[in-house]
């Protein structure tokens, strides 16, 4: 009946239009097969949004006031004559979007930065052309107009951070850099800073071999930002990350870090420590090797998964700690994704197998290993666990669960379950390890006590655990502190400020936290409610304004 009455499936209130971004001749092309010198002719005489948008320009003076990314408001783009022509009527619900370009796409990068900022442009030597100069890149039109800063500001963190981080911790900054900021020479940002970058394994191994594992580690820490050494332009080696899992830890400071994590088990903990521990140098033939650690949160899972690490590589053994998600693998010292290690296949289905190779370095890390932690175990489908049942068995020559080897799954199932696409409450639960023949292998370890919460706090912990178990009846009755009015903490902060003669001082310490930028955007509208004075719109580009440190 909603079909046959055409009312909306899904509410929409403007229309996007999707301008295009690319250099000169460098428009996609869509062609079959054996046709593609017809279809490099047909793209040449059709014209794209913005090689239209030229065209306007030239022909239509009352377009020259008008940024690319603004024109959908006033023109309409038809794609039959792949001309813009003016609208009629509407266009204040029409919002132009050019696609986000990585800065890996340099000359694209800088392309796109000068459209938005740039009007009436009539070619691309003219958006290249600044101040009667023409520019020979679109990097350095940006650096002509004072869009760029440069890298400095990069280089100024690496060296402030390098003389308190350790040469992981630079690694890991350096990573963080290449993956979220914008730098223009990723290839000079590690040659200058190189020494720093590099110090642990020149000193472990030489001045030769040092920079290498460098490298291996970062192309490891890249992954996490769908980035590579080759993508940034860095030089490649053949060193795999798996290499450098023993070679980031020092027996001693382990053997320390040991020593002072056992001393702060609480009984639970400490049972489940002994019981792995046991298993893992006593090897008893008779005694199960798969464990699955069981625990609400806050009762000291990573706590108990950190003491098994520092112990056994204190001990100078190797130890493999993953995780079902990349958040979760940070929570771990030397922490990786379970399809990172294990070579997972990203399609699986019940016969799948991991594409790790026999007789190569990551082969012998796992022969090699003492133990297997993976964290977050409930969120992995079933057939992961299979594959890398399979896995492991090849590789040890064992038909033992996992290979024989000593695995410890832990998570809880009151929390997220593997993810389905549009599955039901049926195919996600059949998705779960814990509905599977080999989950009768595991021997249960569990954690009650949660050591996170405050006193006041533990009725709400209790309850919370009561929904998770399924005790808490059908309907389930928040409690009131779980949705409060957003004037609440508008009217709180912010009601004995008079705006019109407002400090910083006054502003200090009234900040609002919010989980999403929609309620921030909500927020702060609701607070400008309160200021006097008519609204102005500002253009800026972000940059350091001092170079001392000590500001």
């Amino acid at each position: 009946m909603w079909r046959l009455n055409e009312f909306n499936l899904s509410p929409k209130s403007h229309t996007v239009v999707r301008l295009a971004v690319h250099l000169p001749q460098q428009q996609p092309i869509v062609y079959q097969d054996g046709q593609e010198a017809q279809a490099i002719e047909r793209a040449a005489l059709r014209k794209t949004t913005l090689t239209s948008w030229f065209e306007l320009n030239k022909n239509d003076p009352s377009a020259h006031n008008i940024s690319y990314s603004d024109i959908p408001q006033y023109y309409v783009f038809d794609k039959s004559t792949t001309n813009w022509k003016k609208r009629q009527r509407g266009g204040q619900n029409v919002i132009g979007r050019l696609p986000v370009v990585s800065i890996l796409d340099t000359e694209r990068y800088y392309l796109r930065m000068l459209l938005l900022r740039k009007s009436g442009a009539i070619s691309f030597d003219d958006i290249l052309t600044v101040n009667g100069l023409r520019c020979i890149t679109f990097q350095q039109a940006c650096q002509e107009y004072g869009l760029l800063r440069g890298d400095q500001q990069w280089h100024d963190a690496l060296n402030e951070a390098a003389q308190f981080q350790s040469p992981r911790q630079l690694r890991m900054l350096f990573t963080m850099i290449c993956g979220f900021g914008e730098v223009e020479d990723v290839p000079d940002l590690w040659v200058q800073h190189q020494v720093s970058l590099c110090e642990d394994f020149v000193h472990r191994y030489s001045e030769q071999t040092g920079p290498h594992y460098a490298l291996a580690d970062i192309e490891e820490l890249l992954t996490s930002y769908n980035l590579s050494l080759q993508k940034l332009h860095l030089p490649t080696v053949d060193l795999p990350a798996s290499v450098l899992e023993r070679a980031n830890f020092d027996v001693v400071e382990e053997q320390a870090k040991a020593n002072g994590y056992t001393m702060q088990l609480n009984s639970e903990q400490r049972n489940v420590v002994e019981i792995l521990l046991s298993e893992v140098y006593n090897n008893a033939a008779d005694t199960p090797k798969c464990y699955f650690l069981d625990g609400p949160a806050g009762t000291g899972k990573t706590f108990v998964y950190s003491t098994l690490l520092h112990t056994i590589r204190g001990r100078g053994d190797d130890v493999i700690p993953v995780a079902s998600t990349g958040i979760a693998a940070t929570l771990l010292i030397g922490g990786r994704t379970a399809h990172s290690v294990f070579k997972i296949p990203i399609d699986l289905n019940a016969t799948s197998t991991c594409n790790l190779k026999p007789n190569t370095k990551e082969a012998d890390m796992l022969l090699k290993t003492k133990l297997i932690v993976w964290d977050e175990a409930p969120m992995t489908h079933v057939h992961a666990f299979l594959a890398v049942d399979r896995l492991l068995q090849d590789l040890t020559k064992c038909k033992e669960p996992f290979g024989g080897k000593v695995i410890l799954l832990g998570g809880d199932f009151r929390q997220v379950l593997p993810v389905i696409l549009r599955g039901s409450r049926t195919l996600t639960v059949a998705s779960s390890f814990k509905k599977h023949a080999l989950w009768l292998k595991f021997h249960k370890l569990y954690l009650t006590k949660n050591m996170r919460a405050l006193e006041s706090e533990r009725d709400f912990g209790a309850w919370l655990l009561d929904i998770g178990e399924k005790k808490s009846g059908s309907t389930i009755q928040l409690p009131l502190q779980c949705y409060p009015s957003i004037q609440n903490p508008i009217h709180q902060l912010y009601s004995d400020i008079d705006f019109s003669s407002v400090t910083p001082q006054e502003l200090k310490g009234r900040a609002i936290l919010t989980v999403n930028n929609e309620l921030s955007m909500e927020i702060n509208n609701k607070v400008l409610e309160f200021m006097p004075g008519n609204e102005t719109v500002y253009k800026a580009v972000d940059m350091i304004m001092s170079e001392d440190p000590q500001d």
